[in-house]
Protein backbone atom coordinates (compact mmCIF):
# COMPACT_ATOMS: atom_id res chain seq x y z
CA UNK A 1 0.00 0.00 0.00
CA UNK A 2 2.76 2.72 0.55
CA UNK A 3 4.48 1.87 -2.31
CA UNK A 4 1.56 2.11 -4.61
CA UNK A 5 0.98 5.81 -2.48
CA UNK A 6 4.29 6.73 -3.22
CA UNK A 7 3.23 6.09 -6.92
CA UNK A 8 -0.20 7.82 -7.20
CA UNK A 9 1.37 11.11 -5.00
CA UNK A 10 4.49 11.08 -7.72
CA UNK A 11 2.28 11.10 -10.39
CA UNK A 12 -0.04 13.88 -8.77
CA UNK A 13 2.85 16.33 -8.58
CA UNK A 14 3.79 15.56 -11.80
CA UNK A 15 0.52 16.60 -13.34
CA UNK A 16 0.34 19.80 -11.08
CA UNK A 17 3.36 21.24 -12.04
CA UNK A 18 2.32 20.28 -16.10
CA UNK A 19 0.92 22.54 -18.40
CA UNK A 20 -2.97 21.07 -19.53
CA UNK A 21 -2.50 19.02 -22.58
CA UNK A 22 -3.49 20.62 -25.70
CA UNK A 23 -6.22 19.02 -27.67
CA UNK A 24 -5.32 16.95 -30.16
CA UNK A 25 -6.45 18.30 -33.59
CA UNK A 26 -8.23 16.25 -36.02
CA UNK A 27 -6.76 14.44 -38.93
CA UNK A 28 -10.11 12.76 -40.01
CA UNK A 29 -13.07 13.87 -41.66
CA UNK A 30 -16.05 11.62 -42.47
CA UNK A 31 -18.76 13.38 -45.24
CA UNK A 32 -22.45 11.91 -45.29
CA UNK A 33 -23.89 12.16 -48.94
CA UNK A 34 -27.36 11.08 -49.86
CA UNK A 35 -26.59 9.50 -53.52
CA UNK A 36 -23.52 7.34 -54.17
CA UNK A 37 -21.75 6.92 -57.21
CA UNK A 38 -23.36 4.38 -59.74
CA UNK A 39 -19.19 3.87 -60.87
CA UNK A 40 -16.09 5.81 -61.41
CA UNK A 41 -15.10 5.78 -64.72
CA UNK A 42 -15.47 9.18 -66.23
CA UNK A 43 -16.97 8.19 -69.24
CA UNK A 44 -19.58 5.65 -68.65
CA UNK A 45 -22.11 7.88 -66.24
CA UNK A 46 -22.46 11.60 -65.46
CA UNK A 47 -23.70 12.36 -62.41
CA UNK A 48 -23.00 15.23 -59.63
CA UNK A 49 -22.20 12.68 -56.49
CA UNK A 50 -19.64 11.01 -59.04
CA UNK A 51 -17.96 14.46 -59.55
CA UNK A 52 -18.42 15.45 -55.40
CA UNK A 53 -16.31 12.21 -54.62
CA UNK A 54 -13.71 12.08 -57.69
CA UNK A 55 -12.81 15.48 -57.48
CA UNK A 56 -10.96 15.22 -54.62
CA UNK A 57 -8.76 12.38 -56.40
CA UNK A 58 -8.35 14.45 -60.08
CA UNK A 59 -8.40 17.51 -61.78
CA UNK A 60 -9.82 18.85 -65.06
CA UNK A 61 -7.43 21.06 -67.05
CA UNK A 62 -9.58 24.29 -66.79
CA UNK A 63 -12.68 24.96 -64.70
CA UNK A 64 -14.03 28.29 -63.19
CA UNK A 65 -13.58 30.91 -60.79
CA UNK A 66 -16.12 32.44 -58.93
CA UNK A 67 -16.84 35.12 -61.63
CA UNK A 68 -17.37 32.89 -64.22
CA UNK A 69 -13.51 33.16 -65.60
CA UNK A 70 -11.76 30.03 -67.29
CA UNK A 71 -8.80 29.48 -65.11
CA UNK A 72 -6.30 26.81 -65.69
CA UNK A 73 -6.22 23.93 -62.80
CA UNK A 74 -3.57 21.56 -64.25
CA UNK A 75 -2.12 23.61 -66.92
CA UNK A 76 -0.30 26.64 -67.29
CA UNK A 77 -1.39 28.85 -69.21
CA UNK A 78 -5.24 29.66 -70.78
CA UNK A 79 -5.33 29.01 -74.59
CA UNK A 80 -6.40 32.67 -75.97
CA UNK A 81 -6.78 33.96 -79.64
CA UNK A 82 -4.79 36.54 -77.70
CA UNK A 83 -1.53 34.14 -76.95
CA UNK A 84 -1.53 32.28 -79.53
CA UNK A 85 -2.04 29.13 -77.83
CA UNK A 86 -5.08 28.62 -80.01
CA UNK A 87 -5.88 29.64 -83.69
CA UNK A 88 -8.53 28.90 -86.60
CA UNK A 89 -7.23 26.67 -88.95
CA UNK A 90 -8.10 26.11 -92.54
CA UNK A 91 -8.82 21.87 -93.14
CA UNK A 92 -7.78 20.19 -95.65
CA UNK A 93 -11.59 19.55 -96.90
CA UNK A 94 -11.71 23.65 -96.72
CA UNK A 95 -13.55 23.67 -93.61
CA UNK A 96 -12.60 25.95 -90.78
CA UNK A 97 -11.05 24.90 -87.74
CA UNK A 98 -9.20 25.51 -84.38
CA UNK A 99 -5.84 24.41 -83.05
CA UNK A 100 -5.71 24.67 -78.98
CA UNK A 101 -2.82 23.94 -77.19
CA UNK A 102 -2.43 23.07 -73.82
CA UNK A 103 0.54 22.57 -71.45
CA UNK A 104 0.22 20.41 -68.55
CA UNK A 105 2.03 21.66 -64.82
CA UNK A 106 5.56 20.03 -64.93
CA UNK A 107 5.13 18.48 -61.54
CA UNK A 108 1.87 16.53 -61.84
CA UNK A 109 2.00 12.84 -60.87
CA UNK A 110 -0.27 9.33 -60.44
CA UNK A 111 -0.56 8.35 -57.15
CA UNK A 112 1.94 5.23 -58.06
CA UNK A 113 5.03 7.79 -58.69
CA UNK A 114 4.05 7.66 -62.53
CA UNK A 115 4.04 11.24 -64.21
CA UNK A 116 1.11 12.37 -65.75
CA UNK A 117 2.29 13.08 -69.18
CA UNK A 118 0.49 14.59 -72.82
CA UNK A 119 0.23 10.95 -73.47
CA UNK A 120 -2.34 10.46 -70.81
CA UNK A 121 -5.13 13.22 -72.05
CA UNK A 122 -4.33 12.11 -75.73
CA UNK A 123 -5.31 8.33 -74.64
CA UNK A 124 -8.34 9.99 -72.43
CA UNK A 125 -9.39 11.27 -75.72
CA UNK A 126 -8.83 7.52 -77.65
CA UNK A 127 -11.80 6.02 -74.85
CA UNK A 128 -14.30 8.87 -75.06
CA UNK A 129 -14.08 8.37 -79.20
CA UNK A 130 -14.94 4.60 -78.33
CA UNK A 131 -17.92 5.59 -75.89
CA UNK A 132 -19.10 8.54 -77.85
CA UNK A 133 -17.35 9.60 -81.09
CA UNK A 134 -16.53 13.70 -80.31
CA UNK A 135 -18.93 15.90 -82.91
CA UNK A 136 -16.20 18.70 -82.79
CA UNK A 137 -12.64 17.11 -81.77
CA UNK A 138 -10.72 15.36 -84.62
CA UNK A 139 -7.75 14.09 -82.58
CA UNK A 140 -5.84 15.02 -79.45
CA UNK A 141 -1.93 15.28 -79.97
CA UNK A 142 0.68 14.48 -77.26
CA UNK A 143 3.20 17.04 -78.94
CA UNK A 144 5.55 16.42 -76.17
CA UNK A 145 5.81 15.37 -72.56
CA UNK A 146 3.82 17.87 -71.04
CA UNK A 147 2.63 19.73 -74.25
CA UNK A 148 -1.30 19.26 -75.56
CA UNK A 149 -2.80 19.99 -78.96
CA UNK A 150 -6.23 19.73 -79.93
CA UNK A 151 -7.34 19.05 -83.20
CA UNK A 152 -10.82 20.76 -83.79
CA UNK A 153 -12.90 19.79 -86.58
CA UNK A 154 -14.88 23.02 -86.18
CA UNK A 155 -14.35 26.43 -84.35
CA UNK A 156 -16.03 26.78 -80.98
CA UNK A 157 -16.03 29.24 -78.67
CA UNK A 158 -15.01 27.11 -75.48
CA UNK A 159 -12.20 25.39 -77.11
CA UNK A 160 -10.45 26.59 -74.11
CA UNK A 161 -12.67 23.73 -72.59
CA UNK A 162 -11.58 21.35 -74.87
CA UNK A 163 -9.17 19.04 -73.48
CA UNK A 164 -10.06 15.87 -71.91
CA UNK A 165 -9.14 15.13 -68.18
CA UNK A 166 -6.09 12.84 -68.14
CA UNK A 167 -6.54 8.92 -67.71
CA UNK A 168 -3.46 6.75 -66.97
CA UNK A 169 -2.70 5.17 -70.12
CA UNK A 170 0.23 3.39 -68.44
CA UNK A 171 -2.62 1.45 -66.16
CA UNK A 172 -6.14 1.68 -68.53
CA UNK A 173 -4.35 1.51 -71.92
CA UNK A 174 -3.64 -2.37 -71.75
CA UNK A 175 -7.47 -2.95 -70.48
CA UNK A 176 -8.85 -0.80 -73.17
CA UNK A 177 -7.11 -2.21 -76.09
CA UNK A 178 -7.64 -5.34 -74.89
CA UNK A 179 -11.43 -5.06 -74.48
CA UNK A 180 -13.86 -7.01 -77.19
CA UNK A 181 -16.03 -3.33 -76.97
CA UNK A 182 -16.82 -0.19 -74.99
CA UNK A 183 -19.17 -2.27 -72.67
CA UNK A 184 -16.26 -5.01 -71.88
CA UNK A 185 -13.78 -2.60 -71.15
CA UNK A 186 -16.11 -0.34 -68.71
CA UNK A 187 -16.61 -3.87 -66.90
CA UNK A 188 -12.84 -4.18 -66.76
CA UNK A 189 -11.84 -0.89 -66.23
CA UNK A 190 -9.91 -0.27 -63.78
CA UNK A 191 -11.59 2.89 -62.59
CA UNK A 192 -14.59 -0.17 -62.17
CA UNK A 193 -12.78 -2.84 -60.85
CA UNK A 194 -10.43 -1.77 -58.58
CA UNK A 195 -10.90 2.05 -58.33
CA UNK A 196 -8.36 1.63 -54.93
CA UNK A 197 -5.55 1.51 -57.59
CA UNK A 198 -3.17 4.45 -56.65
CA UNK A 199 -1.81 5.17 -60.03
CA UNK A 200 -5.91 5.98 -61.08
CA UNK A 201 -5.66 9.93 -59.39
CA UNK A 202 -3.59 12.16 -59.39
CA UNK A 203 -4.90 14.97 -56.98
CA UNK A 204 -4.38 16.13 -53.35
CA UNK A 205 -5.78 12.85 -52.52
CA UNK A 206 -6.42 9.29 -54.06
CA UNK A 207 -9.38 6.30 -53.40
CA UNK A 208 -7.85 3.86 -50.67
CA UNK A 209 -11.16 2.23 -49.72
CA UNK A 210 -14.31 1.77 -52.29
CA UNK A 211 -16.77 0.18 -50.94
CA UNK A 212 -20.04 0.17 -53.51
CA UNK A 213 -23.04 1.43 -52.21
CA UNK A 214 -21.56 1.75 -48.82
CA UNK A 215 -18.52 4.38 -48.34
CA UNK A 216 -15.25 5.54 -50.01
CA UNK A 217 -11.71 6.26 -48.15
CA UNK A 218 -9.76 9.21 -49.46
CA UNK A 219 -6.17 9.32 -48.07
CA UNK A 220 -3.35 12.35 -49.69
CA UNK A 221 -1.72 11.33 -52.79
CA UNK A 222 2.14 11.32 -51.70
CA UNK A 223 2.97 12.44 -55.13
CA UNK A 224 0.36 15.45 -55.33
CA UNK A 225 2.70 18.67 -55.58
CA UNK A 226 0.43 21.56 -54.71
CA UNK A 227 -0.56 22.14 -51.17
CA UNK A 228 -0.67 19.25 -49.32
CA UNK A 229 -3.95 18.04 -48.08
CA UNK A 230 -4.39 18.60 -44.22
CA UNK A 231 -6.18 15.06 -43.35
CA UNK A 232 -4.67 12.10 -42.90
CA UNK A 233 -7.97 10.27 -43.94
CA UNK A 234 -11.32 11.57 -45.42
CA UNK A 235 -14.22 9.22 -45.27
CA UNK A 236 -17.37 9.29 -47.75
CA UNK A 237 -20.33 7.46 -46.42
CA UNK A 238 -24.17 6.91 -47.48
CA UNK A 239 -26.87 7.20 -45.68
CA UNK A 240 -29.42 7.60 -48.27
CA UNK A 241 -32.45 8.82 -46.04
CA UNK A 242 -31.96 12.17 -45.74
CA UNK A 243 -33.61 12.22 -42.50
CA UNK A 244 -30.71 9.45 -40.96
CA UNK A 245 -28.79 11.90 -42.45
CA UNK A 246 -29.24 14.95 -40.40
CA UNK A 247 -29.20 12.17 -37.57
CA UNK A 248 -26.24 10.67 -38.44
CA UNK A 249 -24.65 14.80 -38.71
CA UNK A 250 -26.26 15.60 -34.72
CA UNK A 251 -24.94 12.65 -33.01
CA UNK A 252 -21.50 13.77 -35.01
CA UNK A 253 -21.27 10.33 -36.55
CA UNK A 254 -20.72 12.39 -39.36
CA UNK A 255 -18.59 15.27 -39.33
CA UNK A 256 -19.98 17.01 -42.48
CA UNK A 257 -22.45 16.86 -45.37
CA UNK A 258 -22.60 16.84 -49.10
CA UNK A 259 -23.47 20.39 -50.30
CA UNK A 260 -27.10 20.68 -52.00
CA UNK A 261 -29.21 18.00 -53.67
CA UNK A 262 -26.31 15.26 -52.61
CA UNK A 263 -26.72 15.92 -49.03
CA UNK A 264 -29.20 17.64 -46.48
CA UNK A 265 -32.64 18.99 -47.75
CA UNK A 266 -32.80 22.85 -47.97
CA UNK A 267 -35.62 22.67 -45.33
CA UNK A 268 -33.72 20.29 -43.24
CA UNK A 269 -30.59 23.25 -43.27
CA UNK A 270 -32.85 26.12 -42.62
CA UNK A 271 -34.39 24.67 -39.53
CA UNK A 272 -30.76 23.27 -38.05
CA UNK A 273 -29.48 27.07 -38.59
CA UNK A 274 -31.97 28.31 -35.84
CA UNK A 275 -31.23 25.79 -33.48
CA UNK A 276 -27.42 24.49 -34.05
CA UNK A 277 -25.99 27.72 -34.94
CA UNK A 278 -22.84 26.85 -31.80
CA UNK A 279 -22.31 23.88 -33.09
CA UNK A 280 -22.33 24.22 -37.14
CA UNK A 281 -21.97 27.07 -39.24
CA UNK A 282 -24.53 27.49 -42.37
CA UNK A 283 -23.71 29.32 -45.98
CA UNK A 284 -26.44 29.43 -48.72
CA UNK A 285 -25.14 30.06 -51.89
CA UNK A 286 -26.86 31.27 -54.36
CA UNK A 287 -27.03 28.92 -57.40
CA UNK A 288 -27.26 30.74 -61.00
CA UNK A 289 -26.58 27.49 -63.08
CA UNK A 290 -27.86 24.55 -61.14
CA UNK A 291 -31.48 24.09 -61.66
CA UNK A 292 -34.41 21.47 -60.56
CA UNK A 293 -36.42 20.22 -63.35
CA UNK A 294 -38.78 17.66 -64.82
CA UNK A 295 -37.52 15.57 -68.02
CA UNK A 296 -40.48 14.56 -69.49
CA UNK A 297 -39.73 11.55 -72.06
CA UNK A 298 -41.19 12.81 -74.77
CA UNK A 299 -40.96 9.00 -76.49
CA UNK A 300 -44.45 9.14 -74.74
CA UNK A 301 -47.39 9.94 -76.70
CA UNK A 302 -49.13 11.35 -74.12
CA UNK A 303 -46.37 13.73 -73.65
CA UNK A 304 -45.50 14.36 -76.99
CA UNK A 305 -48.18 16.62 -78.05
CA UNK A 306 -46.36 20.30 -76.81
CA UNK A 307 -49.71 21.13 -75.47
CA UNK A 308 -49.55 18.80 -73.17
CA UNK A 309 -46.21 19.81 -71.79
CA UNK A 310 -47.09 24.00 -71.87
CA UNK A 311 -50.25 22.70 -69.79
CA UNK A 312 -48.13 21.07 -67.49
CA UNK A 313 -45.25 23.86 -66.98
CA UNK A 314 -48.82 26.57 -66.63
CA UNK A 315 -49.90 24.10 -63.83
CA UNK A 316 -47.56 24.70 -61.14
CA UNK A 317 -47.11 27.73 -58.82
CA UNK A 318 -43.73 27.99 -58.36
CA UNK A 319 -44.18 30.79 -56.56
CA UNK A 320 -45.79 29.66 -53.75
CA UNK A 321 -43.84 26.20 -53.79
CA UNK A 322 -40.66 28.17 -53.30
CA UNK A 323 -41.72 30.20 -50.18
CA UNK A 324 -43.14 27.54 -48.60
CA UNK A 325 -40.79 24.76 -49.12
CA UNK A 326 -37.81 26.96 -49.19
CA UNK A 327 -38.30 30.12 -47.09
CA UNK A 328 -37.55 31.65 -50.85
CA UNK A 329 -33.88 30.78 -50.66
CA UNK A 330 -34.63 29.26 -54.00
CA UNK A 331 -35.01 31.21 -57.54
CA UNK A 332 -38.03 30.38 -59.45
CA UNK A 333 -36.88 28.97 -62.64
CA UNK A 334 -39.18 30.54 -65.75
CA UNK A 335 -36.05 28.63 -67.76
CA UNK A 336 -33.25 26.68 -67.48
CA UNK A 337 -31.31 29.96 -67.52
CA UNK A 338 -31.00 32.16 -65.15
CA UNK A 339 -31.70 36.01 -65.94
CA UNK A 340 -28.27 36.95 -64.39
CA UNK A 341 -26.87 34.75 -66.64
CA UNK A 342 -25.08 35.76 -70.01
CA UNK A 343 -27.51 35.34 -73.34
CA UNK A 344 -30.48 35.92 -71.45
CA UNK A 345 -33.44 37.60 -72.93
CA UNK A 346 -36.31 38.84 -71.08
CA UNK A 347 -38.35 38.74 -73.74
CA UNK A 348 -38.30 34.90 -73.82
CA UNK A 349 -41.75 33.44 -73.23
CA UNK A 350 -42.51 32.52 -69.47
CA UNK A 351 -45.39 30.15 -68.26
CA UNK A 352 -46.84 31.58 -65.37
CA UNK A 353 -49.18 30.03 -62.90
CA UNK A 354 -52.24 29.60 -64.96
CA UNK A 355 -54.31 26.45 -64.11
CA UNK A 356 -57.66 27.59 -66.37
CA UNK A 357 -55.43 28.45 -69.14
CA UNK A 358 -53.88 25.16 -68.69
CA UNK A 359 -57.12 23.02 -68.66
CA UNK A 360 -57.88 24.99 -72.33
CA UNK A 361 -55.03 23.83 -73.76
CA UNK A 362 -55.70 20.21 -72.76
CA UNK A 363 -59.01 20.32 -73.86
CA UNK A 364 -57.45 21.98 -77.54
CA UNK A 365 -55.45 18.73 -77.37
CA UNK A 366 -57.97 16.33 -77.27
CA UNK A 367 -58.35 15.78 -73.70
CA UNK A 368 -61.91 15.30 -71.69
CA UNK A 369 -62.31 14.74 -67.68
CA UNK A 370 -63.14 11.05 -66.99
CA UNK A 371 -65.29 9.16 -64.89
CA UNK A 372 -62.78 9.81 -61.68
CA UNK A 373 -62.12 13.49 -62.76
CA UNK A 374 -58.61 12.80 -64.85
CA UNK A 375 -58.53 13.51 -68.69
CA UNK A 376 -58.74 11.09 -71.11
CA UNK A 377 -57.94 11.38 -74.58
CA UNK A 378 -60.04 10.17 -77.27
CA UNK A 379 -58.92 6.66 -77.65
CA UNK A 380 -59.49 6.54 -73.56
CA UNK A 381 -56.30 6.15 -72.54
CA UNK A 382 -55.95 8.23 -68.85
CA UNK A 383 -53.51 11.21 -68.71
CA UNK A 384 -51.41 9.68 -66.31
CA UNK A 385 -47.86 10.31 -66.02
CA UNK A 386 -44.91 8.56 -63.62
CA UNK A 387 -42.80 10.85 -61.77
CA UNK A 388 -39.37 9.38 -60.88
CA UNK A 389 -36.92 11.21 -57.88
CA UNK A 390 -34.38 9.76 -55.62
CA UNK A 391 -35.98 7.78 -53.21
CA UNK A 392 -35.26 8.95 -49.57
CA UNK A 393 -34.98 12.74 -50.47
CA UNK A 394 -37.57 14.31 -47.97
CA UNK A 395 -37.78 17.28 -49.68
CA UNK A 396 -37.55 16.26 -53.20
CA UNK A 397 -40.87 13.85 -51.82
CA UNK A 398 -42.77 16.94 -50.50
CA UNK A 399 -42.03 18.67 -53.99
CA UNK A 400 -43.68 15.63 -55.73
CA UNK A 401 -46.72 16.13 -53.10
CA UNK A 402 -47.18 19.86 -54.38
CA UNK A 403 -46.75 18.52 -58.02
CA UNK A 404 -49.36 15.74 -57.78
CA UNK A 405 -52.21 18.05 -56.02
CA UNK A 406 -51.40 20.49 -58.58
CA UNK A 407 -51.46 18.90 -61.18
CA UNK A 408 -54.67 16.57 -60.58
CA UNK A 409 -56.61 20.24 -60.44
CA UNK A 410 -56.44 20.14 -64.21
CA UNK A 411 -56.91 16.62 -64.76
CA UNK A 412 -53.41 14.80 -64.66
CA UNK A 413 -52.63 12.30 -62.37
CA UNK A 414 -48.86 12.13 -61.18
CA UNK A 415 -47.92 8.57 -60.21
CA UNK A 416 -44.59 8.64 -57.95
CA UNK A 417 -42.20 5.85 -58.50
CA UNK A 418 -39.14 6.42 -56.89
CA UNK A 419 -35.54 4.89 -57.23
CA UNK A 420 -32.58 5.02 -55.33
CA UNK A 421 -29.99 7.55 -56.77
CA UNK A 422 -27.31 4.77 -58.33
CA UNK A 423 -30.41 3.31 -60.43
CA UNK A 424 -32.45 6.14 -61.42
CA UNK A 425 -29.40 8.14 -62.93
CA UNK A 426 -27.14 4.46 -63.78
CA UNK A 427 -30.16 3.28 -65.46
CA UNK A 428 -33.61 4.94 -65.93
CA UNK A 429 -31.85 8.60 -66.88
CA UNK A 430 -28.44 6.91 -68.53
CA UNK A 431 -31.04 4.72 -70.79
CA UNK A 432 -33.82 6.55 -71.12
CA UNK A 433 -36.13 3.79 -69.65
CA UNK A 434 -38.37 6.26 -67.59
CA UNK A 435 -41.69 6.34 -68.99
CA UNK A 436 -42.68 9.46 -68.28
CA UNK A 437 -41.04 12.10 -66.29
CA UNK A 438 -37.68 12.06 -63.65
CA UNK A 439 -37.38 15.31 -61.82
CA UNK A 440 -33.28 16.04 -60.22
CA UNK A 441 -31.23 18.49 -60.82
CA UNK A 442 -28.92 19.46 -63.33
CA UNK A 443 -25.49 21.58 -63.02
CA UNK A 444 -24.20 23.12 -66.05
CA UNK A 445 -20.94 25.13 -66.60
CA UNK A 446 -21.64 28.63 -65.74
CA UNK A 447 -21.39 29.89 -69.94
CA UNK A 448 -22.18 26.49 -71.50
CA UNK A 449 -24.45 26.40 -74.74
CA UNK A 450 -26.74 23.16 -73.77
CA UNK A 451 -25.46 21.35 -76.87
CA UNK A 452 -25.15 18.02 -74.84
CA UNK A 453 -29.02 18.75 -73.32
CA UNK A 454 -31.34 19.54 -76.27
CA UNK A 455 -29.12 18.35 -79.27
CA UNK A 456 -30.91 15.99 -81.11
CA UNK A 457 -27.39 14.20 -81.50
CA UNK A 458 -26.72 13.96 -78.03
CA UNK A 459 -29.72 11.57 -77.33
CA UNK A 460 -28.47 8.71 -75.43
CA UNK A 461 -28.76 5.23 -77.01
CA UNK A 462 -27.59 1.93 -77.07
CA UNK A 463 -25.54 3.02 -80.18
CA UNK A 464 -23.00 6.01 -78.53
CA UNK A 465 -23.39 3.73 -75.69
CA UNK A 466 -26.06 5.63 -73.52
CA UNK A 467 -23.51 9.24 -73.76
CA UNK A 468 -25.38 12.58 -73.81
CA UNK A 469 -27.87 13.89 -71.50
CA UNK A 470 -30.38 14.78 -73.67
CA UNK A 471 -32.99 12.31 -71.60
CA UNK A 472 -35.95 13.52 -72.80
CA UNK A 473 -35.33 12.88 -76.26
CA UNK A 474 -36.10 16.31 -78.04
CA UNK A 475 -35.71 16.33 -81.77
CA UNK A 476 -35.52 19.67 -83.06
CA UNK A 477 -33.87 20.77 -86.41
CA UNK A 478 -33.94 24.13 -85.26
CA UNK A 479 -32.65 24.04 -82.37
CA UNK A 480 -29.90 21.79 -83.27
CA UNK A 481 -29.04 24.96 -85.62
CA UNK A 482 -29.26 27.10 -83.24
CA UNK A 483 -27.02 25.26 -80.93
CA UNK A 484 -24.39 24.42 -84.04
CA UNK A 485 -24.58 27.72 -84.35
CA UNK A 486 -23.78 29.44 -80.84
CA UNK A 487 -21.30 27.06 -80.63
CA UNK A 488 -19.67 28.04 -83.32
CA UNK A 489 -19.80 31.91 -82.22
CA UNK A 490 -16.24 33.66 -81.06
CA UNK A 491 -17.62 36.48 -80.94
CA UNK A 492 -19.26 36.89 -77.05
CA UNK A 493 -21.88 39.64 -78.77
CA UNK A 494 -22.76 37.96 -81.74
CA UNK A 495 -23.15 34.58 -79.61
CA UNK A 496 -25.69 35.96 -77.31
CA UNK A 497 -28.10 37.16 -80.02
CA UNK A 498 -27.97 33.85 -81.51
CA UNK A 499 -29.20 32.90 -77.04
CA UNK A 500 -32.18 34.14 -78.38
CA UNK A 501 -33.29 31.25 -80.74
CA UNK A 502 -32.31 28.90 -78.35
CA UNK A 503 -34.36 30.04 -75.04
CA UNK A 504 -37.34 31.00 -77.53
CA UNK A 505 -37.24 26.89 -78.98
CA UNK A 506 -37.00 25.60 -75.29
CA UNK A 507 -39.57 27.72 -74.27
CA UNK A 508 -42.29 27.43 -76.87
CA UNK A 509 -41.12 23.57 -76.97
CA UNK A 510 -41.33 22.51 -73.23
CA UNK A 511 -39.46 19.62 -73.33
CA UNK A 512 -38.77 20.08 -70.03
CA UNK A 513 -40.46 21.63 -66.85
CA UNK A 514 -38.12 23.87 -65.04
CA UNK A 515 -39.10 24.36 -61.37
CA UNK A 516 -36.14 26.46 -59.64
CA UNK A 517 -32.80 26.98 -59.28
CA UNK A 518 -30.91 25.50 -56.39
CA UNK A 519 -29.16 27.43 -53.68
CA UNK A 520 -26.12 25.58 -52.53
CA UNK A 521 -26.90 24.93 -48.85
CA UNK A 522 -23.40 24.15 -46.95
CA UNK A 523 -23.40 22.91 -42.81
CA UNK A 524 -19.81 22.56 -41.49
CA UNK A 525 -18.74 22.12 -37.57
CA UNK A 526 -17.10 24.74 -36.28
CA UNK A 527 -13.87 23.17 -36.24
CA UNK A 528 -13.05 23.19 -39.73
CA UNK A 529 -12.17 25.87 -42.26
CA UNK A 530 -11.95 26.31 -46.04
CA UNK A 531 -14.87 24.08 -47.07
CA UNK A 532 -16.89 27.22 -48.56
CA UNK A 533 -15.03 28.68 -51.66
CA UNK A 534 -16.66 32.34 -52.22
CA UNK A 535 -14.25 32.94 -54.43
CA UNK A 536 -13.76 29.76 -56.45
CA UNK A 537 -16.57 28.09 -58.37
CA UNK A 538 -16.94 24.19 -58.36
CA UNK A 539 -18.03 21.88 -55.38
CA UNK A 540 -16.11 21.69 -52.14
CA UNK A 541 -13.95 18.90 -53.40
CA UNK A 542 -12.19 20.92 -55.89
CA UNK A 543 -10.70 22.88 -53.66
CA UNK A 544 -10.39 20.02 -50.72
CA UNK A 545 -6.52 20.77 -50.09
CA UNK A 546 -7.67 23.61 -48.49
CA UNK A 547 -9.88 22.34 -45.53
CA UNK A 548 -8.38 22.50 -42.61
CA UNK A 549 -8.82 22.41 -39.01
CA UNK A 550 -9.50 25.65 -36.94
Amino acid sequence: MLGLFRIAGLAALLCWGAAPAAAQPRDTVTIGMAQFPPDMHPYITNTSIKEYVANAARRTMTGFDRDGTVICRICTEVPSLANGRAKVVTRPDGTQGMEVRFTLLPDLFWADGAPVTARDVAFSFEVGQAFSPSPTVDKVEAASAQDVVIHLKRVRYDFDRSAPMPLPEHIEGPIFRGAANPLDYGQKSAFNRRPEEPGLWFGPYRIARFKPNESVTLVPNPHWKGSKPRFREVTMRLVENTSALQANLLSGDVDLVAPGNLGLTLDQVNAMSKSQGSRFDFTFIPSFTSYEHLALNLDNPLLADRRVRQAMAMAIDRKTLVARLFENKQDVADSFKHPTQFGWDDSVRRWPYDPRAARALLAEAGFKPGPDGILVNPAGERLSIDLVTTSGNRMRELVQQVLQTQYKAIGIEIVVKNEPARVMFGESLRKRSYKGAVMFMSDPPMDYVPIYVFHSEWIPTAANNWTGQNYMGFRNPGMDEALDAAWAELDPARRKALWKRILDIAAEEVPEVNLFFGAQAIVTPKWITGVVQHERFGSPTTWIEDWATK
